[in-house]
Formats: structure tokens, sequence, C-alpha cells
């Protein structure tokens, strides 16, 4: 993706990117695919060549045991972003999202404990759900 194209992504989207193998991370994102999503995110995996490229572009090493939220060039890792990603939703799950304002001292603790264990509790995806026209148009790649 060219440098202006991604820079425009960047502008117009909400970018999260995550873990595209995890079955956990991928159930994660189906349920957000399920709550009505905004049409500003956009979600896009570590392992792809554009979330290499946001990444490189933020300077943000792959660490897999995390999941970003890239708004307006601020980014979010871990609980915060999980729990931003909630507020770009249109149904009641949205509210959970205000609890960002946990300290992320607190909030990562349990993050870190579902990371850590996230493929013994939900396995690797070789494949995802078939996604409708809509549903994919969420997605960079």
């Amino acid at each position: 993706m060219t440098t202006k194209k991604l820079d425009e992504l960047i502008e117009h989207h909400h970018i999260v990117i995550y873990d595209g193998v995890c079955g956990f991370c991928d159930a994660s994102i189906q349920f957000i695919l399920d709550q009505k999503p905004s049409n500003e995110l956009r979600f896009v995996s570590f392992q792809s060549e554009t979330g290499q490229q946001i990444m490189a572009k933020f300077n943000l090493e792959i660490n897999l045991d995390t999941i970003i939220l890239i708004e307006k060039g601020i980014v979010r890792q871990k609980a915060k972003a999980f729990l931003g990603i909630l507020t770009h939703v249109e149904s009641p799950y949205r509210f959970v999202g205000y609890f960002t304002i946990i300290p992320s001292f607190i909030s990562n603790v349990f993050y870190d404990i579902i990371a850590k264990y996230r493929y013994k509790i939900m396995g690797k995806v070789a494949q995802c759900r078939l996604l409708t026209p809509t549903e994919r148009a969420f997605f960079l790649e």
C-alpha cells in the first residue's frame, strides 16, 4: 500500500490490529461485527502486509499478546484498545467501552491473563467464518 493511501486510511478510520490466527481474537472480532460496528472501524491482522505497514508507521513492535486500536493517531493497546473498540458499536455493549477510565495497571491484569492462555482457551484458527459483503468491508485485507 502506498504511503499516501496508508495515511488516508489512518486519517479516516479507527484501525484494529489483531492476531489473525488466534481463536480468541477471531471470536472477539466476530463479536464486534455482531454488535453493528461504526463504518469508521477497520480490522487488519498483525500477519498481513497492511498490518505490518501500519505497525512500522507507528514504530510498534509486533506483539501477538495484544490488540491495538489506532484512533486519530492515538495508539491504544490491550484492555484500553478492546474497551475503546466497544465505544464504536451500536449495541448496548458500547457502554462497557467507557470503562477505559479504569487505570491500565488494573485492567491489563485481566487482559494479560486472558492473552497468556488464549490459545489454550480457544486454540488457533485456520480460517474465519464466511463474511457477508457488509462485514467484508470492515477488513483491510
